[in-house]
């Protein structure tokens, strides 16, 4: 019998050499060649790689002579061996190409071995594929996996006679691929050879019949997670039996191992799912709500075999890269004298994959053990860890480098001193003791002095300096003092985030420990939010000195019951609150206002003396935001920064291109690029952590990343990385944060919950995927580096969207940007009178005594929004009492959470809650069949209740990921307003706006992105109300933009990005304030079927659902101005395809890839009575929809219909009043 691919080698194409096992093989490109700077995938083994202009790389002066040009095959005769290694490769190639076409064959070594043995006549050997690799390292994967991770899960609905078709349609697909493989590739013998091969490949896919009951449960017990699909992947019953009691301990399976074969340049597979991952394939149909099935349906298999052309231009084009490969390896020997046969099997040793359960391959240079005794001691020992310089030289010697850092892509910070000052006033023996014995402190930061010495003469003070700058200290110290003179002082916390507050109360408690005379019995710390304990409430209130709370719970709990806290509030002597600059707009205003209420009521109970403190990152404005925010004048400002930094290097990263000469294809996903970048920096010991944009990404990546670290073998390295985002319980939450802070982690994939300023212990390195929603926040995360005063790393790695490509084509804007300006708009009514109702129900208000605190509109609105009674004070609403506050959402409306429990059977402890997720998020993630990933493990949703909202999950291993087929319809609803815009007949509207999403199938997705099946699902629409504006866009104006070949809906959607970028200069508002219908490009662009889900030609504005903040309403008084200074921003830009300083959004829903510059500036001069566009422009040929059946004209303009008036509800317009606590 054939050995396995585990068992010795034998007869290798190109037979290697008797090597004593302490030799190490040299790399045929440093001998061959030289040193490299190539553009072009380079491997660890021959050959030396091109530029980018296709001529040879130059060898070292030292080492070799130049080679100007690649001899072609027939100038450069091929020795034998290469000839034969030749057809090996071509074999593969075809037999790959038609496995990885249908999902149900693995391409496993055992899998294809005897189907390539059919073609090449000999067998074929893991040195062949090995000597491949060491060509071809960037195009070859070949490793030893898991079995776990090649498995496919289905349905548990699903029953056996639909599998058995499944498999009789999968056995006819296998013969007629062969069959017209063996025509492609020219044999003779070609039906003949592959009959064989095709018994021999598909008899391993024979499953044996399990017999399904109509619960989807097999007579041997087993549930649908455990039933895979039909194929060679399906496991014996014992087999399913195991994974069953391996997932009821707890543990994976990882005692059987595949030899998997795979080219990393895609696969023939159809349409590609986005990385938004709401693909527009077609458009489901319209289901009423109450028209709910009870699960899902399967559409027929999207992945059908490929045309031939396809499948042969694809093998041609791997066959040519071997030919290259070979020719620049021949070439570069020739140049040197050296044997390019020798060269080649020696470095082959290094690419013969290990097997973990054998060690089969000699164990060459450093073994896995010394690996992780290396990182162990580095782990201990993180000042010992290599200089960030050096990884990033050692990165680009790497096989996976190809230059993908951008031209003006790396710079370095240099290292900064420290500068120190001293205080004007002397601190107690006992505090200074505690400072030194907690953190080594024997003397301040200029920034820290300056603050201090400001707050000792009773200032309020904001210090603006750079993350990991010590700015805790400045707020601690004083309290502590104010605390030793009176034990009755108390202080209130305010932080962003509960992850934040619990740091920073953590390091407070251990000063506060540390000082001789303040005992922890009379100095009370204690926690007041959301998760505290309803029973430990009372105490908190009666006898805390200092409590750590966010802005909803000052809100909503502690200032509608001032009564109960008046012992708190007659003490206060300390407000602090950090992280300033994420108050900002909207949020920012509800905040402002919080506080004013906080300090009426302080001061009402005669407390004046109250000093506010705040911490932020740098900004523009630090002082007049201050001021604005907590309405007092008395501000020092601290900007300059005495802390030290150790040199920071940085580099912006963009994925390669998957193949150079045909761009079309992308590039390489960033996921995979990250997981690279990130491996290398850990196993050197570098912390690092890695900023995801939403949670459904955080989870994709860490999985990556576990997959890829036991691809490689690094067991140790598995358990010391972690996911960390919101919606994890609080107690995963907190164990994570002890874990990072104590050093045991090497490394977390995060979202932006740990931008702000918690301490995670020292990090070395941040990696951005993809960049972030702003340039302060890209500044922020990249602050999280570098707390050991060490040298420091950050990455942004660039997704392959318009807004990170323009910062990849131009870097210096992410280094020369000048930081933002904060702004608070308190002239909103609709956001002013809310909180005046609340404060109303506080305490009665006063016109005249309460105008500090509230502006000057407040006797407007009392006169016309409160209840006065005969004293002449004003009181709350009365059908808004007795708690107004809670009507008032200060982050938006309350959404209702969906409850996700994990009911995998024969878990230990039982079904358990993993999140409870608004349902803005729950519709995209739970429906039956969704796979839903918790901290890098994946489940598959079995059952969702919509009326109990409760989604049951069961954990399941699967190599594939699910993505929502849905579309989201913004519609105008009724006219409240109307106005003419300046000089033409355009007309602009105001009035109610509803926003509908429906979601109505999911796509099975792969690692590469290709959908492997279709599902249909019906879920209930999700339904939003809120208040927008909109402009119709006339028909003649489509016209002719379809004339000049210009897509409509990229045109209507640029110009929407135009204006929304522009809506901060004439209302103050954060990006996400005021959103718009981003289109989708699978939609606008397919090619095939024309769709009948046609859009208004309409620019259409609304406010975020829920928070009825009035921006809208305020940016259609200033609508002239608006588009006009639009219409100039666009004219103005030097770019030709659109950047963000024009028609491009951060907030852009699916990444900005339908976007006209062009078209936008016609869309607005047109509805501005300018000529919308030059008679001298040329034919834009832009891409337009369902281009395969339509023409030019009616592509670009197909999805899109004339835009209908809207009714007017003339009763609504004269009841204007809206609260924001309304939706």
């Amino acid at each position: 019998s054939r050995p396995s691919a585990a068992a010795t080698v034998h007869t290798p194409l190109i037979t290697p050499p008797a090597m004593p096992a302490t030799r190490r093989p040299h790399r045929a490109r440093e001998t061959a060649a030289g040193p490299s700077s190539s553009t072009r995938p380079r491997p660890t083994t021959p050959p030396p790689q091109p530029h980018a202009n296709g001529s040879p790389s130059s060898p070292s002066s030292t080492s070799s002579p130049s080679l100007d040009r690649i001899p072609s095959r027939t100038e450069l005769p091929w020795p034998e061996p290469f000839e034969r290694l030749e057809e090996v490769f071509r074999a593969l190639n075809t037999v790959y190409a038609f496995c990885s076409a249908r999902k149900h064959l693995a391409t496993t070594f055992d899998t294809m071995r005897s189907s390539v043995e059919t073609l090449i006549k000999r067998e074929l050997e893991v040195h062949h594929i090995a000597q491949l690799k060491s060509l071809l390292p960037d195009l070859i994967n070949f490793a030893y996996v898991e079995t776990d991770m090649l498995e496919v899960h289905l349905d548990g609905g699903n029953n056996m006679s639909e599998g058995r078709r499944k498999a009789m349609a999968k056995r006819a697909d296998t013969d007629w691929a062969f069959e017209e493989a063996a025509r492609l590739i020219g044999l003779d013998e070609g039906r003949e050879a592959w009959n064989g091969a095709i018994a021999s490949t598909t008899q391993a896919s024979e499953p044996p019949p399990l017999e399904m009951n109509s619960a989807g449960t097999t007579s041997e017990g087993l549930s649908g997670p455990a039933i895979q699909e039909a194929g060679e992947l399906l496991p014996s019953v014992a087999s399913l039996q195991q994974s069953s009691k391996a997932a009821a301990s707890g543990k994976r399976r990882r005692d059987d191992y595949v030899l998997l074969f795979e080219f990393n340049d895609g696969t023939l597979q159809g349409p590609k799912a986005t990385a938004r991952g709401r693909p527009g394939m077609r458009r489901g149909p319209q289901k009423k709500p109450s028209a709910i099935k009870r699960g899902p349906t399967h559409n027929p298999p999207l992945n059908s075999l490929p045309s031939a052309s396809s499948m042969k231009r694809l093998i041609d084009k791997r066959n040519l890269k071997f030919e290259t490969a070979v020719c620049e390896l021949l070439a570069a020997c020739q140049a040197k004298g050296e044997d390019a046969v020798d060269l080649l099997i020696s470095a082959a040793n290094d690419h013969v994959p290990i097997n973990p359960q054998t060690a089969e391959r000699p164990m060459l240079g450093e073994t896995p053990q010394k690996k992780k005794i290396r990182l162990e001691y580095l782990m201990n020992n993180p000042d010992q860890r290599p200089e960030i310089s050096e990884v990033i030289e050692e990165m680009k010697a790497a096989p996976w480098w190809v230059d993908q850092v951008v031209p003006g892509g790396r710079k370095t910070f240099p290292d900064r001193q420290p500068k120190y000052d001293g205080l004007t006033f002397a601190l107690s023996q006992e505090l200074v003791n505690a400072l030194w014995s907690t953190r080594k402190i024997e003397e301040f930061y200029t920034h820290q002095a300056e603050a201090l010495n400001a707050l000792d003469e009773g200032l309020n003070v904001i210090v603006s300096t750079s993350t990991s700058s010590g700015k805790s200290l400045i707020y601690q110290v004083p309290i502590i003092r104010a605390l030793e003179e009176d034990r009755t002082a108390t202080a209130l916390f305010i932080f962003p985030t509960k992850a934040l507050a619990q740091d920073q109360k953590r390091s407070l408690q251990d000063l506060i420990c540390e000082h001789e005379t303040l005992d922890e019995t009379e100095v009370k710390v204690a926690t007041y939010d959301g998760d505290t304990d309803r029973s430990l409430r009372v105490d908190i209130r009666e006898n805390a000195n200092i409590i750590f709370t966010n802005p909803d719970m000052l809100h909503q709990s502690i200032l509608p019951n001032e009564h109960n806290w008046r012992r708190f509030l007659r003490s206060l002597r300390f407000v602090v609150v950090d992280e300033l600059h994420t108050y900002n707009g909207l949020f920012g205003a509800h905040v402002s206002l919080i506080m004013r209420r906080l300090r009426r009521i302080c001061t009402a109970l005669g407390n004046r003396r109250i000093q506010f403190i705040s911490c932020s990152a740098t900004v523009a404005n630090p002082k007049e935001h201050m001021q604005t925010l907590f309405g007092i004048q008395d501000v020092e400002v601290i900007t300059e920064d005495g802390s030290p930094h150790g040199k920071k290097e940085w580099l912006i990263w963009n994925p390669p291109l998957m193949d150079e000469k045909d761009p079309k294809q992308g590039r390489v996903s960033a996921y995979a690029e990250v997981s690279k970048i990130f491996r290398h920096l850990v196993e050197r010991g570098v912390r690092t952590i890695i900023f995801t944009k939403v949670r459904r990404t955080c989870e994709i990546v860490i999985a990556q990343i576990r997959k890829d670290l036991l691809i490689e073998h690094r067991h140790d390295i598995v358990d010391k990385v972690m996911s960390y985002r919101s919606g994890y319980s609080p107690e995963d939450r907190r164990q994570i944060e002890q874990d990072m802070w104590k050093g045991s982690l090497l490394g977390i994939v995060a979202t932006s919950a740990l931008e702000l300023g918690i301490d995670i212990g020292s990090l070395d390195a941040v990696i951005m995927l993809g960049f972030p929603y702003s340039i302060s926040s890209l500044r922020q995360q990249s602050g999280r580096a570098g707390r050991r005063l060490k040298d420091s790393l950050t990455v942004l790695c660039c997704d392959p969207f318009p807004m990170d490509q323009h910062y990849a084509r131009f870097p210096e804007d992410v280094f020369n940007q000048p930081d933002a300006a904060l702004s608070v708009d308190l002239n909103n009514d609709f956001v002013l009178e809310a909180h005046l109702q609340c404060a109303a129900e506080e305490m009665p208000i006063h016109p005249v005594d309460d105008l500090p605190f509230f502006g000057d509109h407040l006797q407007e609105l009392c006169r016309t929004r409160l209840v006065a009674d005969d004293d002449g004070f004003f009181h709350c609403r009365n059908e808004l009492r007795p708690n107004p506050s809670k009507e008032v959402a200060i982050r938006g409306a309350r959404q209702v959470t969906y409850c996700y429990i994990d009911v995998t059977p024969g878990r230990r402890d039982g079904p358990r809650i993993m999140e409870e997720v608004e349902i803005d998020r729950a519709i995209f993630e739970a429906f039956e069949g969704a796979v839903f990933m918790h901290q890098g493990s994946s489940y598959i949703c079995k059952e969702i209740s919509h009326d109990t909202r409760i989604a049951k999950m069961i954990q399941a291993d699967v190599n594939f990921h699910t993505r929502p087929r849905d579309h989201t319809d913004t519609d105008a609803m009724e006219t409240h307003r109307i106005r003419a815009l300046r000089n033409t007949t355009s007309k602009a509207y105001f009035g109610k706006v509803t926003i509908t999403t429906h979601v109505w199938g999911y796509f099975k997705v792969d690692k590469r992105a290709n959908i492997l099946d279709a599902v249909d699902v019906d879920c209930p629409p999700f339904v939003r109300h809120t208040k927008g504006f909109w402009l119709d866009v006339p028909n003649w104006l489509i016209a002719l933009l379809a004339e000049k070949q210009i897509n409509v809906a990229a045109a209507i959607h640029a110009a929407e990005h135009a204006l929304l970028s522009l809506t901060p200069m004439f209302v103050v508002s954060l990006a996400g304030d005021v959103r718009t219908e981003c289109k989708i490009a699978e939609r606008e662009y397919q090619k095939s079927k024309a769709t009948t889900r046609k859009r208004p030609a309409r620019l259409i504005f609304y406010d975020m659902p829920g928070q009825n903040g009035g921006v809208c309403e305020k940016a259609f008084s200033h609508l002239d101005g608006l588009i006009r200074i639009a219409v100039a921003v666009i004219e103005a830009c030097a770019c030709t395809e659109g950047c963000p300083g024009c028609v491009t959004s951060q907030t852009c829903a699916h990444a900005n890839q339908v976007t006209s510059k062009v078209g936008a500036l016609g869309v607005l001069r047109g509805l501005i009575g300018l000529e919308p566009l030059s008679p001298d422009l040329p034919l834009q040929n832009e891409r337009g929809h369902a281009s395969n059946v339509l023409d030019g004209q009616d592509s670009v303009a197909h999805t899109i219909e004339e835009a209908l008036p809207v009714r007017c509800e003339w009763s609504a317009s004269l009841k204007m009043v809206h609260y924001a606590t309304r939706n």
